[in-house]
């Protein structure tokens, strides 16, 4: 059975290798940045031309993947993701094209990593808090306030606020740092008194 970080590594290698841009968004991103918790997919927004689709797809199926190029085309065409599932393991592929300003954002400011001898291209931080916020399931805003205070003095606060009066959800964002920030000032309260 393959893990996680297996198929990330193979896949950024691919779309290294080929030079197709991409961004590591989501869940995972925000374990990376944030607290640990479980996922089992990986979400990736691509720019591919659609002449390369058949190259990515058959790259996936050549490594166990159920992939189908006729569904990645559909995808990309409607705007929506295609979710490509690990034959190995329990893990899946959601792939996404660039369709939003906020996307293309996203993937221009994506940050570089090298992990296990892979360099990985993942969203930064603030672009990670802010499509938490907007997204705003209670996974998404525990996921938000765990990259915000474990961020806390890394993250280019005009951007972020920027980003997320865009986005309108500036409010969520004020509401969220006001619960961290409480929340902080009670653990330091109890520090004190021990």
């Amino acid at each position: 059975m393959r893990d996680m970080d297996e198929i990330v590594s193979l896949v950024s290698r691919f779309l290294n290798k080929e030079k197709i841009e991409y961004v590591i968004v989501g869940g995972l991103v925000a374990i990376f940045y944030g607290i640990p918790r479980t996922t089992m997919d990986i979400d990736i927004i691509i720019q591919i031309p659609e002449d390369r689709i058949k190259d990515f797809i058959e790259f996936l199926k050549k490594n166990d993947f159920f992939a189908n190029e006729d569904d990645m085309k559909t995808a990309f065409k409607e705007k929506s993701h295609c979710t490509i599932e690990d034959k190995k393991s329990l893990i899946r592929l959601d792939v996404k094209g660039i369709y939003t300003e906020f996307d293309k954002d996203t993937l221009k400011r994506k940050r570089s990593f090298n992990y296990k001898d892979t360099k990985m291209y993942l969203a930064s931080p603030e672009d990670t808090i802010a499509s938490k916020l907007l997204f705003g399931s209670e996974q998404d805003i525990k996921d938000a306030e765990g990259i915000y205070v474990r961020q806390k003095g890394k993250l280019k606060m005009d951007y972020l606020i920027s980003r997320c009066r865009k986005l309108n959800v500036y409010k969520k964002f004020l509401e969220m740092k006001k619960r961290v920030e409480e929340i902080e000032n009670e653990l330091s309260s109890h520090r004190r008194n021990y």
